[in-house]
């Protein structure tokens, strides 16, 4: 804290107080920055997969959190962090659901994984009620976009 201290000038040396905000700044900056890099890894929780790329993705919209239904390569289903089997956890996410209809299903597969099981699991959501399931996929880089990044 910085104090200015005034010569004599017929004020009786009043004394001014001045704080010095500078260091509370750089924190609130280097904690921005922390959060920036952590935040984006926390979101993936669950097993690693390597998701489907597409050129151009539909954003999610909603502020409500999605149910979020990974199939790994094993094809290991995961609810959450929570891994059950394929029928089991069709019956969890419409639990999950089962107060709002509407409630946004997330499904992230492997892309290594053959098709046959998501569509599975979708038909069972779907017959379980559920009407909004999106599947969750990457962006794609091509040849356009990988020199326009490094240029």
């Amino acid at each position: 804290m910085a104090v200015d201290l005034q010569s004599g000038s017929g004020k009786g040396g009043s004394i001014t107080p001045n704080i010095n905000v500078t260091p509370l700044v750089d924190v609130v900056l280097v904690l921005l920055i922390i959060f920036m890099l952590v935040i984006p890894n926390v979101q993936n929780e669950g097993k690693p997969i390597e998701m489907l790329k597409v050129e151009a993705a539909d954003m999610l919209t909603d502020d409500e959190e999605p149910i979020i239904v990974t199939v790994d390569r094993d094809e290991h289903y995961l609810v959450g962090a929570q891994e059950l089997p394929r029928d089991e956890a069709v019956q969890q996410v419409i639990a999950l659901a089962s107060a709002n209809p509407r409630q946004r299903v997330l499904l992230r597969a492997d892309a290594q994984l053959p098709y046959r099981p998501v569509r599975e699991l979708f038909a069972g959501l779907q017959e379980g009620g559920l009407v909004n399931i999106a599947l969750a996929v990457g962006t794609a880089r091509t040849a356009g976009t990988a020199a326009q990044e490094e240029g």
